[in-house]
């Protein structure tokens, strides 16, 4: 791998990975049939009963106990692009195995991004960091040759202060930004603009941007989603606006890109909140979270970064849960309601 414009000849755009489109029947909003129901309520009773077990100081622990480490064999792509800076963290390693790999005629072929799939979909996203000055336009040439859809964007350009993204995409009418590598050009265009509107009592804030990408391989149409109140390390409201949002991008063919700035905490949130809801409608068991969150680390080093986070998805799960009346036990809605209120109390 070579990170410098006098680079080795590769192939055309990967095409190895099969995109999958998944269903576009709701998940969250889609009544299913009789049949699934059953099997839906006794899965997520399964589900539910084993995390309940455990209670919030179980999940504490059992998070701490897959602590975070950075194995650099893994990740000689990544270290051969630290003196080039295209890597915002240097302790935020980007794993060979599955790293997106940017093809001719890009001048050179790293970005830290990974892909990570879900049970029935081996390319669902694309998890990344926050562009910097100097990988804005290797993210938007990795969004042409990968053709994403959708884009998530869970952080700010600035919080408390410090600089979390540069400015990679138009936010104003008319506006169009050009970024250059090498000899490679790409534009993206402001092509419209809204309020995402959440269902319920979601005050979540998220905005949706449309752009149009022009650059090597052709012209993409993506929608730009940003959320504007998710706390750095910590979490927002457990309520569906997640799943909503979710729901919006999943019926596209192409992976949905995702990043927050490091592009391992609040962006394996979302990824874990969607490979349980993944199985949960291919009708396969729901696993553990400890489990769960194994199997998207091997692909997205240290994902979910804090307990907060970890606990986040399971009530966002629950609370998701009984708003689809899949889980009516009263004892277990009991102990929910407990954990909610613990929570709540604790100062991550």
């Amino acid at each position: 791998m070579s990170v410098n414009p006098k680079r080795r000849s590769r192939d055309k755009p990967r095409s190895d990975v099969p995109d999958v489109q998944q269903s576009q029947k709701s998940m969250v909003f889609d009544e299913p049939t009789t049949k699934d129901r059953k099997t839906q309520r006794k899965q997520i009773l399964s589900f539910v009963s084993r995390t309940l077990e455990l209670g919030l100081t179980g999940l504490r622990q059992q998070f701490a106990s897959m602590r975070r480490f950075n194995d650099f064999e893994k990740m000689k792509a990544f270290k051969e692009a630290q003196e080039f800076g295209k890597n915002r963290y240097k302790d935020v390693g980007c794993l060979d195995n599955n790293r997106v790999k940017l093809a001719s005629p890009w001048p050179h072929e790293y970005i830290h991004a990974n892909y990570v799939a879900t049970p029935t979909n081996p390319k669902r996203f694309i998890c990344t960091q926050a562009p910097l000055e100097k990988t804005c336009a290797d993210f938007w040439f990795m969004c042409l040759q990968e053709r994403v859809e959708n884009i998530f964007m869970l952080c700010n350009l600035l919080e408390k202060g410090t600089k979390k993204c540069h400015e990679y995409y138009p936010t104003k009418k008319n506006k169009t930004l050009e970024f250059v590598e090498g000899d490679q050009k790409i534009t993206v265009k402001y092509d419209g603009e809204s309020k995402f509107s959440f269902s319920g009592s979601s005050t979540a804030k998220v905005t949706a941007t449309e752009c149009v990408v022009e650059g090597p391989g052709g012209t993409l149409k993506t929608i730009h989603y940003h959320w504007n109140d998710w706390p750095d390390r910590g979490v927002p409201k457990a309520d569906m606006a997640i799943l909503e949002l979710l729901d919006k991008a999943r019926v596209s063919k192409g992976p949905i890109a995702v990043h927050c700035s490091a592009g391992i905490g609040r962006t394996g949130s979302v990824v874990m909140l969607e490979y349980v809801m993944d199985q949960l409608a291919s009708g396969q068991t729901i696993e553990d979270g400890d489990k769960i969150l194994v199997k998207i680390r091997e692909q997205r080093n240290n994902s979910i970064q804090t307990d907060a986070q970890y606990i986040f998805v399971h009530l966002v799960l629950f609370n998701y849960f009984r708003k689809r009346k899949l889980l009516e036990d009263e004892k277990v809605k009991e102990e929910h309601d407990k954990l909610i209120k613990e929570f709540e109390k604790i100062k991550f």
